[in-house]
Parts: structure tokens; C-alpha cells; sequence
């Protein structure tokens, strides 16, 4: 038989790394003490330190102890799955998507409908929780799958992560500022017209400017200092729609934007960005129905767009 640990010890650890040793020792029905029990116990089999025990912090999970949860806290979910399944529970499977905010807003939200006639059996449940490039907690959100931004899938350590799309970025504006007394006509006009920018992205309109001087455009007087500034880049799109100047595109964000004509790319000069899209799970949902069914509808959405890095012409980043 599989040297396996201890299993109550395991469910005490998995509950303390989601929620806490008190409220761990509620949903358990036992006392703190009896957790600390379990967790010295688990250490003690596994020859590991899985918690740090810093004064007024109580149990804080060491390095280890974080790879080690974010896989029991997999595999915990995938019993509790199958075994509401086979219950006789809903007849419909749940999937749980942490998705970077934008990516979630601008590109999978008005994607659904396709999703849900490809996958009728399939419930989809969207969390947004962090902001920006931020380390994934599958053991805190109980998803099941992340989207997050990087360059290479060592980002992840003890994940399966697989590149989804790279991103590619070109200023967008409303079809109006085409027109009127100072129409863009090319990059040199942008130093007529507002831009919009994100600043707490990792690279964006400097970029932008930087690659497109290298191109040979004429983009010296471009200056982003007084620029229209948001802390997302859903807000920065909206703002392009409703014409309050011009922003920094960043496909596939973008593309529901200039399929429906409310934005419009007006030099088709892109920048590959150094960063890409990840779809990111513990290694054992990786191999899951569910898994494989989201991951075919998300890469076929992304081969369908029109504006990715592989089918624009693009400046070179610096």
C-alpha cells in the first residue's frame, strides 16, 4: 500500500492554508489545539517545515508549504467534484476561471455566448481577485484555472502553464477623431490629440513611441506626461470609445473593440510586447476534461483574431 500521510492531517493543513487556523478549527469541529496537533504531525511525516510560527501571525505557510497546498488544495477539489458528482448532484460540471481583470472584462465576458453553445455541460464561474502580475492562489480562491500576465512559464514553479497569446500594442481611438479639425492622419499627429495610459502596466506607450521612431515616424514631439491616466485598462478602452483621445490598444484586449467598428487602429503599426497571456493550473487539472475543453474554446477565440502579434506589422521593442 502507498505510503501515504496522514489524511486527517492533511485535510487539517489544507483547511489551515485556505482559511486560518481558528476558522480551520471551526469547519472541523475541533480545537486549535488539535490543529496544531495535525500540522506538527504532517511536518513531522513529510520531514519539512510547512509553516513559519512568527509571534502575533500565528501559522504562516513557508515556500514549501505553498507549493505543497496549492496541490493538495487541488486535489481536495477534485474529490469533492467527483464525489458531489457521482451523488447525483448538478447534472452540469463547475469550472473556476482567476482572471486578471481586463483580460476577464474585454476579452472572455463577450466571448461567452460561444462558450456556453460549444459547452453546454459546462458551468463557468469568473473570479477577478487580483490586480496586475500577481502570484496565483488556487488554495485561497478555490479556482480551478488562472489567467495571468508573464514571460515564461518558470514564473509558475510546480504549475502547468502554457502561453496563451502574446500581446501586441498600437494606438486606437474613436472613428470620430479621424475626422474633425486635427485628423490623424499619422503617428506625428498623435502630439495634437490626448493620450490615454495605464501607467501601472509594465510597458506601454514610451514603448510604443520608442519603436516607432526606431521605425523611422516622425514621433518626436509625442509626450505621454500629460496624458489621461486609469488604473485599468477596461476604463482606458472605454474612455477611446467615447472619444476622449486616444489610447494604447493592447490585443487581444482589444479586438471586440475594432470588430464592432467602436475603435479603430489608425496606422496599423504594432509592438510586440515582451509579455504574453498564461492559462495556469495545478499540474493535475491539467490533465481533466474540463480543462482541455477551456483550454480548445480559449486558443480557438485567440487564432480567430484578427489583431494578434503574428498578423500585424510590427515595430521592433528596444
Amino acid at each position: 500500500m502507498r505510503a501515504l500521510p496522514p489524511l486527517t492531517a492533511l485535510r487539517a493543513f489544507e483547511a489551515v492554508g485556505r482559511y486560518g487556523v481558528v476558522r480551520a478549527a471551526s469547519q472541523l469541529n475541533v480545537t486549535p489545539a488539535a490543529i496544531y496537533h495535525q500540522i506538527r504531525a504532517l511536518e513531522s511525516d513529510l520531514g519539512v517545515s510547512l509553516f513559519s510560527r512568527t509571534k502575533g501571525k500565528g501559522l504562516v505557510l513557508t515556500l514549501k508549504g505553498e507549493e505543497y497546498l496549492a496541490r493538495i488544495a487541488s486535489i481536495f477539489d477534485q474529490i469533492y467534484e467527483s464525489s458531489r458528482q457521482i451523488r447525483g448532484g448538478l447534472s452540469q460540471s463547475r469550472l473556476v476561471v482567476d482572471s486578471l481583470t481586463s483580460f476577464a472584462t474585454d476579452f472572455l465576458v463577450p466571448r461567452l455566448p460561444r462558450f456556453f453553445a460549444e459547452n453546454p455541460d459546462l458551468q463557468l464561474d469568473i473570479l477577478t481577485p487580483s490586480k496586475g502580475f500577481s502570484r496565483v492562489k488556487f488554495e485561497k480562491t478555490g479556482a480551478n484555472v488562472a489567467i495571468r500576465g508573464g514571460g515564461a512559464a518558470g514564473h509558475w514553479p510546480g504549475m502547468h502553464a502554457e502561453m496563451i497569446v502574446h500581446e501586441t500594442m498600437f494606438p486606437v481611438c474613436s472613428p470620430a477623431l479621424l475626422r474633425g479639425n486635427n485628423p490623424l492622419r499619422g503617428p506625428a499627429d498623435l502630439a495634437n490629440h490626448t493620450l490615454i495610459d495605464v501607467p501601472g502596466t509594465p510597458e506601454g506607450w514610451r514603448d510604443w513611441i520608442d519603436a516607432a521612431a526606431a521605425a523611422g515616424e516622425d514621433v518626436g514631439k509625442v509626450n505621454i506626461d500629460n496624458a489621461l491616466k486609469f488604473d485599468l485598462i477596461h476604463l482606458a478602452n472605454q474612455a477611446a470609445t467615447h472619444g476622449v483621445g486616444v489610447n494604447l490598444g493592447r490585443a487581444p484586449l482589444v479586438d471586440r473593440y475594432l470588430e464592432d467598428g467602436t475603435l479603430v487602429a489608425p496606422f496599423g503599426l504594432g509592438v510586440r510586447s515582451t509579455l504574453s497571456y498564461w492559462l495556469i493550473c495545478p499540474e493535475p487539472f491539467a490533465e481533466t476534461e474540463m480543462f482541455r475543453a477551456f483550454r480548445h474554446w480559449i486558443t480557438s477565440e485567440v487564432a480567430a483574431s484578427k489583431y494578434t502579434a503574428e498578423k500585424m506589422p510590427l515595430a521592433a521593442m528596444r
